[in-house]
């Protein structure tokens, strides 16, 4: 039953994203704008430190955001 759970709930997922008859790369209007405008890379540093009745924590991460992707890497000490 489990199976049959986890397998409706991937086909679900996956007709989310079916919206009509696909495009072939590089007949949409806006790729041409894309190759001349390249997309910022913003760069991101956090850090943070916490202090509480059992102790403490710092962390430090940073992150890279270029249009619709994020990539993060940090660590807790």
């Amino acid at each position: 039953m489990k199976r049959v759970i986890a397998c409706l709930g991937l086909i679900l997922v996956a007709a989310c994203g079916v919206d009509g008859e696909p495009i072939p790369p590089g007949t949409e209007p806006d790729d041409t704008v894309a190759r001349n405008d390249p997309t910022p890379v913003r760069p991101n540093l956090n850090g943070s430190l916490t202090v509480g009745t059992n102790g403490s924590r710092a962390s430090v991460g940073t992150s890279v955001v270029s249009g619709n992707v994020s990539v993060h890497v940090g660590t807790v000490f």
